[in-house]
């Protein structure tokens, strides 16, 4: 992360008040389980997951017909 990101970061959060620093705090803790989780990931779970995130944001979808067979 560049340095002046972390700078601009370092001073939104200095006028935060007390409870919501604590609320952002959880989050960043959040974010960085999230980010380590996936790292358990394998490559193709990873581009499925991808295509599925473009798939939602270019509105696309995926009709699969299921069968039953008896």
């Amino acid at each position: 992360m560049e340095l002046t990101t972390l700078q601009k970061i370092n001073n939104l959060i200095k006028d935060l008040p007390d409870y919501l620093a604590e609320e952002l705090l959880e989050y960043i803790e959040y974010l960085v389980y999230k980010f380590h989780k996936d790292e358990d990931l394998s490559d193709e779970q990873k581009r499925v997951i991808l295509r599925g995130l473009e798939d939602i944001k270019y509105s696309r979808s995926h009709l699969n017909e299921i069968t039953e067979t008896e």
